[in-house]
């Protein structure tokens, strides 16, 4: 993942800080929305931004039941 690729062109959302969101705890895309903003303008980036959030937080899940 290149974490500086932009997610939310509206909002200027990077993956990084959508991962951030992510490792800070946020779970759902509506979490990670209030967070980053991305996908809150006009939605165009929003299902990237749900796969991107659904793939990060089974990786962290994964991750801490290791």
């Amino acid at each position: 993942m290149d974490p500086n690729r932009i997610i939310c062109n509206c909002q200027a959302v990077t993956a990084g800080a959508i991962k951030e969101a992510v490792d800070s705890g946020a779970d759902t895309v509506e979490e990670v929305q209030g967070i980053t903003g991305a996908g809150t303008v006009c939605g165009a980036g929003l299902e990237e931004v749900e796969k991107l959030v659904k793939s990060l937080v089974a990786q962290r899940n994964a991750s801490q039941s290791s």
